[in-house]
């Protein structure tokens, strides 16, 4: 981790920043033999921005699903991919697709770097008293970013390499708050988990105290709107940090990670806190489900749902390309499994062990709404074009196992996915549009506070005005499920635990979310139900060609996790540069 590394991340970053803003008073900088020295970069508004876009450019912006790929949620039909070999018994710390390690220590040294320049550099042309003010507006603003950043970096860091190392101790990663150059890094030793999460709080704390709660052009004057305003909304915000808290304290508060400190009573009123400012369960809509299909700026600067996203302006159709079915020109690489489907409920939100109204010959009758939202089964029909997606043996190249790009589990992934795409599907090509990837959604602190309250005083012990099962019955509701019949006769912690876990599978599903919660759940070494779950095999199913025959495949595809795999490795090649202590069993 050298001091100058990033400099060279600055010239793709400044058009990168000439298009995420529409300010007009950054200097233009003149930067001859294509040379920028650190005095150059902190003498203009638009190459030191540079530096702190670059981060933003170093962060993920598309949707794999990988980090679920080994998880039994689903599986790939890309054989090859590093993930099988990791969910079936191959991983270790050289071979660790997961890892963001180098990526966080890059943003880390980059804004690091940023806050120690931010108040020296002149934002504004601008010489009067106006352009003091305006000139305050922007560092306070853009300092408010760096630490915010840097508060995300750091929970995914954390998220990513957290765990009890070879000492026995409950560890963090190495927190760099100072420019530092390649020998001072390797100085530094892991911190603690407690110490990790303490940092991240404080910088949730002092990028809140900087930044709007969401950019918006509401209620602002010319000059506001030229720092606040909506054309920033794809910057992180007030909102974002607030959930960054949340979903920190959430792991922390875990039965993995309970040797923190943290507890679930905090975890919650940090979900409460967040709730609070956005209006609570008040303004939860249908649209909320398919989050992932609001492109539009204007309607997202009213939108409760999403806090921090980006939006592709550059048109394209690779998500569809890499995960539709054969028939829709996909590559069907995402294969959602039997175990996830049998997650969704029936439509009066009974689970289908105990439905009436689900029927094993006709499995996707009277189901969940999500289902159908979320997942391509035999007999779902696209939108629009109204494509029937056939699964069963014989019927079409969507078939299990028909083409080297066919489902192996006879389901497709379709949320995420942007069915405009299809447009031109009858010159067999898919049309390009545009897309939205979320960083940060409400959705998610709903189901942080519903799990962390009810951890606390179950199903209706009330924080912060709200109870776990108002926030269940809200999103199901949300999703199409009007019935709270069954809801009501959960009354035990233990039961609604298990219904809030299903509830965060279903809503977060091909996010990200799973192979993680899998892991913070699990209570030790010697928790044999928690390790279960982990290495719970990946089912599919079989169906024949008539598909009056639904023939279950129950070990499709094994997961094989030793018990220290609770903990994600740090990197091996990072373990020989510096001074950090891996964790154990690695």
């Amino acid at each position: 981790m050298k001091k100058n590394y990033f400099y060279k991340f600055i010239f793709p970053c400044i058009s990168l920043f000439i298009g995420l803003t529409s300010c007009t008073d950054f200097l233009t900088e003149s930067m001859e033999d294509s040379r920028l020295t650190p005095e150059i970069a902190w003498s203009s508004p638009k190459s030191a921005e540079g530096v702190l876009l670059a981060v933003y450019g170093n962060l993920p912006s598309e949707y794999t699903a990988k980090d679920d790929w080994a998880t039994d949620d689903m599986v790939t039909n890309l054989l090859n991919d590093a993930t099988v070999t990791m969910g079936t018994g191959g991983w270790t710390s050289i071979q660790n697709p997961l890892t963001n390690y180098s990526d966080m220590y890059k943003n880390f040294v980059q804004l690091n770097d940023f806050l120690a320049h931010v108040d020296k550099v002149k934002w504004t042309l601008q010489t009067d008293t106006k352009g003091d003010t305006l000139n305050a507006m922007y560092v306070k603003r853009l300092k408010g970013e760096a630490y915010g950043l840097r508060a995300f970096c750091g929970a995914q860091l954390l998220k990513n390499i957290g765990g009890v190392d070879a000492t026995g101790n409950l560890s963090g990663y190495p927190i760099i708050t100072t420019v530092v150059n390649t020998i001072e890094a390797g100085r530094i030793p892991r911190n603690t988990y407690a110490e990790c999460v303490k940092q991240i709080f404080d910088d949730c704390d002092s990028a809140y105290t900087n930044l709007p709660l969401i950019y918006s052009d509401a209620g602002l004057n010319a000059t506001q709107k030229r720092v606040l305003g909506v054309q920033f909304a794809n910057r992180i915000n007030g909102k974002t940090v607030k959930l960054i808290k949340s979903s920190v304290a959430l792991t922390a508060a875990s039965p993995a990670f309970a040797a923190s400190g943290i507890t679930w009573q905090e975890a919650a009123q940090y979900s409460a806190d967040l709730m609070i400012l956005n209006s609570g369960l008040t303004k939860m809509v249908a649209k909320d489900a398919q989050f992932y299909l609001q492109v539009d700026k204007t309607y997202l600067e009213s939108y409760t749902e999403c806090f921090w996203y980006t939006t592709n302006n550059k048109l394209s159709s690779t998500r569809e390309s890499n995960n539709f079915p054969p028939s829709l020109l996909g590559k069907g690489q995402i294969n959602p499994s039997q175990n996830l489907v049998n997650c969704f409920p029936d439509k009066n939100g009974y689970p289908i062990s105990s439905s009436a109204l689900y029927n094993a010959t006709t499995p996707y009758l009277n189901r969940d709404p999500r289902l159908t939202m979320y997942i391509y089964y035999d007999g779902a029909k696209t939108t629009g074009t109204v494509t029937t997606i056939r699964t069963a043996k014989g019927n079409t190249i969507d078939a299990k196992d028909s083409v080297v790009t066919s489902t192996r589990t006879s389901y497709y992934m379709r949320k995420l996915m942007n069915e405009g795409t299809l447009a031109s599907l009858s010159t067999s090509k898919l049309t390009s549009v545009a897309h939205t990837y979320v960083y940060a959604r409400y959705t998610t602190a709903l189901l942080n506070f519903a799990e962390a309250a009810n951890e606390v005083g179950g199903p209706d012990f009330a924080i912060g005005g709200f109870t776990a099962r108002q926030v269940i019955d809200a999103i199901r509701r949300r999703a199409g499920i009007v019935s709270i019949a069954y809801t009501a006769t959960l009354t035990s912690k233990d039961d609604f635990r298990n219904l809030i876990h299903n509830e965060r599978r279903i809503e977060l599903c091909f996010e990200g979310y799973r192979f993680w919660d899998l892991r913070r759940w699990v209570n030790g070494v010697n928790d044999v139900v928690g390790l279960s779950k982990l290495n719970e095999p990946v089912a599919g199913i079989s169906i024949n060609s008539t598909a009056t025959e639904f023939t279950t495949i129950p070990q499709l595809e094994i997961r094989s996790y030793q018990p220290y795999m609770i903990y994600a490795p740090i990197p091996y090649n990072e373990t020989l540069k510096y001074n950090i202590i891996q964790n154990q069993g690695w």
